[in-house]
């Protein structure tokens, strides 16, 4: 049965009442922040450790948890209710499991996050000029295997598939990534889509699971 410990960078819970200024501040100090950044209330930012009875939780280095997410310049993340929409507080997430490394969150430069969730047990990859709309989902694993959950092997069987979302891309509301994908760069994906497969450059896909509806000659 997999346990899990939390290493806290940031809790909407527990650090609502910072500012902005110092949200960023300690986001500067713990992980990767390109220069320009803005954030807006409070994400729930957590690096975590995934263990069994048979291993004890990891300890994980200042330098590890640095290195587990990079936020490139100029992002614009946002954890308010001012949105025009629903909009829950970002979540970044890196996991362990037992025998593999932490996994990894790379966000380009000039990225747009709304109320997205990222969750990593290997890697997600985001270039720059991304836009999220609110209540995107983003996932290279389910974290827990289809059959005979709490299984002694269980994590031999847990499927993890990196994402890759490329430069200029437009993702609609409430679209969930599933592991494996890469979309290509000026890719748009409508309102909410389940993205299950490649989506090719320069296309606009939607529906669920997500299909191409339209070709575009550029972005």
């Amino acid at each position: 049965m997999f346990r899990y410990k939390n290493n806290i960078i940031l809790c909407p819970t527990q650090d609502l009442s910072l500012s902005d200024a110092m949200l960023k501040k300690t986001i500067n100090n713990k992980l990767n922040l390109g220069r320009g950044a803005l954030i807006k209330g409070c994400p729930r930012v957590y690096i975590t450790s995934i263990y069994n009875e048979a291993s004890p939780s990891y300890q994980f280095s200042k330098e590890e948890i640095k290195n587990s997410i990079i936020i490139g310049e100029n992002c614009f993340m946002d954890s308010t209710q001012a949105a025009a929409f629903p909009n829950p507080p970002v979540k970044l997430s890196c996991n362990k499991l037992v025998s593999r490394p932490l996994g990894k969150i790379n966000i380009g430069n000039n990225c747009t996050l709304q109320g997205t969730s990222i969750c990593s047990y290997d890697s997600v990859e985001i270039g720059d000029n991304v836009m999220f709309g609110p209540n995107v989902v983003i996932m290279d694993s389910s974290g827990h295997a289809l059959t005979d959950r709490g299984a002694d092997n269980e994590e031999q069987r847990i499927k993890i598939s990196p994402v890759t979302v490329g430069d200029d891309v437009w993702v609609g509301y409430g679209c969930i990534i599933l592991p494996g994908v890469t979309i290509g760069r000026g890719a748009v994906v409508g309102a909410g889509s389940v993205v299950t497969k490649n989506v090719p450059p320069l296309t606009v896909v939607a529906g669920n699971p997500c299909q191409i509806v339209k070709r575009l000659s550029h972005r």
